[in-house]
């Protein structure tokens, strides 16, 4: 199975203006306070200080509007994406604000780290670990980054599908 980033909505979250050629865009992954679901919101670059995020924040990227409006990507684009959206976990969980996002958070970076091994972004090191911490290494930035193994049972990915399905496209 593959996952890709849904395409962005057409207007920010925030403020519900239309995104226009040349805005930045920062797409932001939450753990809502209210359900506990994983969700998004999409806001143009100045509004994100001044916007409340319900929830747990988890980890976000950044695209930049086409000149044709378009919010289509190419597979390179949509690989930059996930390497961006990935990284941001790290950040995310450096900065402590994930207690009450942590297993999602665990679950994505396991999913997202698999994602890019297999596109060969990061490459495993050492034996394939079954349990405890898989070390990846992302060979161009010279970057190590430690991952927690889950055990992906189908009733978890069921979960994982139906809680990220406000996020990823799975084809």
């Amino acid at each position: 199975m593959d996952w890709q980033i849904k395409t962005m909505a057409g207007k920010s979250s925030a403020t519900s203006a239309e995104f226009k050629p040349g805005d930045t865009v920062l797409s932001l992954i939450y753990k809502d306070s209210s359900d506990g679901l994983l969700a998004r919101v999409d806001l143009l670059e100045g509004e994100v200080e001044e916007f409340k995020l319900p929830g747990v924040p988890l980890g976000c990227w950044k695209r930049i509007i086409k000149e044709d409006g378009s919010q289509e990507l190419n597979r390179q684009e949509q690989m930059l994406v996930a390497e961006d959206f990935f990284f941001s976990l790290f950040e995310v969980s450096k900065e402590g604000k994930t207690n009450a996002g942590a297993d999602e958070l665990e679950a994505l970076k396991h999913l997202l780290a698999l994602l890019l091994e297999r596109k060969r972004v990061l490459r495993a090191v050492g034996p394939r670990a079954k349990e405890g911490v898989q070390l990846y290494r992302h060979p161009k930035l010279e970057r190590e980054f430690e991952i927690k193994v889950i055990t992906v049972y189908p009733e978890l990915m069921q979960k994982i599908m139906d809680t990220m399905g406000d996020v990823f496209l799975q084809s």
